[in-house]
């Protein structure tokens, strides 16, 4: 049984008439009697009788008619229902991020998710790259930031930016310029697990091996320390990004090319999509794209070279 047969049926039953119905639905008369003709030898009853100019509901099509109805409002309730859903998506989102981009992206993220989606219940959980693979994998995640493209086959990953790693001074500490090779390796660092091995594969096949004098997993310790001149560090430019436009910090370009590491969002292959964890991604696509475009991802150009000197014209003889 057609849910446009039954259409058909209700809308017959309603004019009275198959050659009024058959006007206002723009379908041939033939066509419209052939579904009429259709249920009714799929029931095994006759649903109408002629009458005076039309026709006339039997005892059976006065039944089909009242059940008609209610499928017919159930099929365009749900179908209603649905696309709310789809403009309103609810449910609970667990999003893994990596420490250093969590301060930077989340308090953002839950602003803009409080305003567009407010039925999504979001929860956040950081972590580094290898971990937060794994919780995407075991389900312990929904979806994950992450800071590079993954290479499980089981994690499908989506590039979003490109993040530029920088040399994080006090202001004034070095000169302005590129940092190179040999520096590098000569400067005293203060760094993390996560961010020495992420570095470590970063810096692979150029032959620099990192200073780490101190070796500390706490992002705001890091900072801070910098800060205060204890040492260096190798940090994301987007987690100081507002100290060094306050001048609490200088952001320097490693070589002269930069270092850039892949800001990706990474889901479990097997898992299907709902319509709260694809708010979740596009609302993250966006902010990282506006982040990007504003500046906040890598330093703008290398840092500015001195002045070029005018050459005086000699006066004419």
């Amino acid at each position: 049984m057609e849910l446009r047969s039954l259409a058909y049926f209700v809308r017959i039953a309603e004019l009275g008439s198959i050659t009024r119905a058959a006007a206002h639905l723009r379908l041939a008369q033939p066509a419209l009697t052939r579904h009429v003709q259709r249920l009714e030898e799929e029931l095994g009853v006759a649903l109408f009788t002629r009458a005076n100019r039309g026709v006339r509901l039997t005892e059976a099509g006065e039944k089909l008619l009242e059940s008609a109805l209610r499928i017919l409002r159930d099929v365009e309730r749900t179908g209603d229902e649905i696309r709310a859903q789809e403009a309103h998506p609810s449910g609970r989102i667990i999003l893994g991020v990596t420490p250093t981009l969590c301060p930077v992206l989340v308090p953002d993220l839950f602003a803009r998710m409080r305003d567009d989606y407010p039925r999504v219940e979001l929860k956040v959980m950081h972590a580094g790259m290898v971990r937060l693979e794994e919780f995407v994998i075991d389900g312990r995640v929904d979806v994950a930031l992450l800071s590079e493209l993954s290479r499980s086959r089981l994690v499908v990953s989506t590039r979003l930016a490109q993040e530029e790693m920088v040399l994080v001074t006090q202001p004034g500490a070095r000169q302005h310029g590129a940092v190179s090779s040999d520096e590098l390796r000569r400067t005293p660092l203060v760094l993390g697990d996560g961010l020495r091995a992420a570095m470590d594969a970063l810096l692979a096949g150029r032959g620099i091996e990192l200073n780490v004098e101190m070796e500390v997993n706490d992002h705001e310790t890091m900072r801070l320390m910098v800060q205060r001149g204890a040492a260096a560090s190798v940090l994301p430019y987007s987690s100081v990004a507002r100290e060094c436009e306050r001048g609490l910090l200088a952001a320097h370009r490693l070589t002269d090319s930069g270092v850039f590491r892949t800001l990706a969002l990474g889901v479990r292959a097997s898992r299907t999509a709902s319509l709260a964890r694809e708010a979740v991604v596009r609302t993250i696509t966006r902010l990282v794209a506006e982040m990007d475009h504003e500046g906040r991802l890598s330093l703008a150009s290398a840092e500015p070279a001195a002045p070029r000197r005018v050459r005086p014209r000699r006066a004419a003889s």
